[in-house]
């Protein structure tokens, strides 16, 4: 179960930490590269895993505060699989919406050529 997730994260670019069973990918923001962050941790007592513990900070704000997936040991492969693309859909429109990552786009849109009343 645990190299499913792994592996399913893999597939959407988050790369996992060599000595924790954390997961990062770095996102660009208006101000420099920066890097998000979830944990994957078992919880023995109700023999399940959790993704957890998002961290995305911008403008003072965690956007990924709230973030979590839940995966009983009994789900099957096709269902972890459609709940971390879910969750990390979640993720990725939660860091979109993020203030320094719409400041980027908003930057961005307004230095397009394609932007009415863009001189260039």
């Amino acid at each position: 179960m645990k190299q499913k997730i792994v592996d399913c994260l893999a597939q959407h670019g988050w790369a996992k930490d060599r000595i924790v069973d954390a997961f990062s990918k770095t996102f660009e923001t208006v101000v420099a590269p920066k890097r998000a962050s979830i944990c994957l941790s078992f919880d023995r007592e109700c023999d399940r895993w959790w993704l957890k513990n998002g961290e995305f900070t911008s403008a003072g704000e965690n956007v990924l505060a709230g973030s979590f997936a839940i995966f009983p040991t009994s789900m099957p492969h096709d269902e972890v699989e459609d709940t971390v693309a879910a969750f990390v859909a979640g993720m990725e429109g939660s860091i979109a919406g993020a203030y320094s990552v719409r400041l980027l786009h908003q930057r961005e849109q307004e230095g397009s050529p394609n932007t009415p009343g863009h001189r260039g």
